[in-house]
């Protein structure tokens, strides 16, 4: 049953655009294709399925945060699903996102992958291979497997008794509780894995290669699916993606690391060339290098509006408005039209006017303005005005081309400088060149 509803008046709006990508249910009822619109030479699920024919693919699947990554995974798995055995999980949900490590890591995988082949019935409850890799967890990590939390509440009658599943279950559950409370068995259990991490990769193959073997009946192949990494802590991916770069390639099974593409320098890709490949996800551009309306784009961004909610709901040219406002970011949308529903509702309008969504950007605008901030001026010799300095030479530069210095980077990472599809080009996020024109700083460029 699809949990989104169309909106039939302002007040059921704020509901049809969540801030969330669509389920699988929720597809062929809400989806909007938008391939052409983020670039017209090649489609990027189709690039991840053709990289994907490879045995041992390792995918960095980058974007920049509401760029739509999500929803297209969704739809990959969608277009696969009857020769792909998917095996999904969020490092947000599992792991202390600040503090991550590739032992962290590979340890969930070994949760996931066991738990989702057993729930398919690929392999059983008490699969010897999950008894070995749990009798050898027990030894390196001392982990009383009767007395984890998990174990506990089997033992109570809260989660059902899945013999050898359960005890391997549990093990990486107080792993993981370890890990998201920083305790001091977190350093320990890291220490004691990381010694012998090459054991740890061993039993993940040997976990892996049962899976698959089990899989070959059903004429499916696994495909193992990272989502949230682009949420961790940057320099933490990228000593995961580079310095460990060797002991995830040598997992036998094709895998999707959800990045950043700030996790992605120059100097990172130079080391990883040969262990991934990249396919990276490009913003939906609403308007050209030289600022005339992109209309592909717009009518594109207007298709997924009206899927939602009414047109009728919007008054003239305000869909338009909020489209140009967002600058293709799809994230900024959806909260301004949230807002403005809600301001609409709160004065008993049965429509969004101008000033409803004036008053969403207004305070897009303010929330953008909160991010360009440097809290420790003296940090890298960046500075806060040096951060506007660098957005006033984006907004006037007529080429649109800029090097990835670590201004940009930290601007691009809050979306205050967007990057878009095809050739590699950028601009001032609309509601931070409205802030610029606010602050007198681009009195010589036409307000858009």
């Amino acid at each position: 049953m699809t949990t989104l509803k169309r909106a039939t008046k302002v007040s059921e709006i704020p509901a049809a655009f969540p801030p969330a990508p669509l389920s699988n249910d929720e597809f062929d009822t809400f989806y909007v294709p938008v391939d052409s619109e983020r670039d017209n030479c090649l489609s990027r699920v189709s690039e991840l399925k053709k990289k994907l024919e490879g045995s041992n693919t390792k995918i960095l699947f980058a974007g920049h945060r509401g760029s739509g990554k999500s929803t297209e995974l969704n739809r990959l798995k969608r277009e696969i699903e009857r020769d792909t055995f998917f095996v999904k999980f969020s490092v947000v949900e599992e792991l202390d996102i600040n503090d991550i490590s590739y032992v962290d890591l590979i340890m969930v995988m070994m949760e996931k992958l066991a738990s989702e082949a057993v729930k398919e019935r690929i392999i059983t409850t008490d699969s010897k291979y999950i008894k070995q890799i749990k009798d050898w967890l027990v030894d390196v990590t001392k982990i009383k497997e009767e007395e984890t939390g998990y174990q506990l509440e089997v033992q109570a009658g809260i989660k059902a008794n899945q013999g050898v599943l359960s005890l391997f279950i549990g093990l990486i559950a107080e792993f993981k509780a370890a890990i998201r409370a920083s305790s001091n068995n977190k350093t320990v259990y890291r220490n004691e894995l990381e010694k012998r991490v090459t054991i740890l990769k061993a039993n993940c193959n040997v976990l892996i290669n049962e899976i698959e073997m089990g899989l070959k009946a059903k004429n499916q192949r696994l495909l193992l699916v990272i989502e949230d990494m682009d949420k961790a802590d940057t320099r933490k991916v990228q000593e995961i993606l580079c310095k460990h770069s060797g002991i995830l390639a040598e997992l036998n099974t094709r895998m999707i690391f959800v990045v950043s593409m700030f996790a992605l320098t120059t100097a990172i890709l130079a080391d990883i060339t040969g262990r991934y490949t990249m396919v990276s996800l490009p913003m939906i551009k609403v308007r050209e290098k030289n600022g005339a309306p992109f209309n592909a784009g717009i009518d594109t961004i207007k298709a997924v509006i009206e899927k939602r909610a009414e047109p009728s709901l919007f008054e003239k040219d305000v869909i338009g408005l909020l489209i140009d406002n967002c600058g293709g970011v799809f994230r900024d949308l959806f909260e301004m039209i949230e807002i403005a529903a809600n301001a609409a509702d709160f004065r008993k309008r049965q429509t969004i006017c101008k000033e409803n969504a004036g008053y969403a950007f207004e305070r897009l605008k303010a929330k953008y303005r909160g991010m360009i901030t440097v809290s420790n001026e003296q940090k890298g010799g960046i500075t806060t005005d040096g951060l506007y300095d660098k957005l006033v030479e984006v907004c006037k530069s007529t080429t649109k081309s800029h090097s990835l210095d670590e201004k940009m980077l930290l601007l691009l990472s809050c979306l205050a400088v967007v990057e878009y599809n095809g050739v590699q080009w950028f601009d001032v996020h609309p509601a931070v060149k409205s802030l610029l024109q606010d602050m007198n700083l681009l009195q010589d460029v036409q307000k858009t």
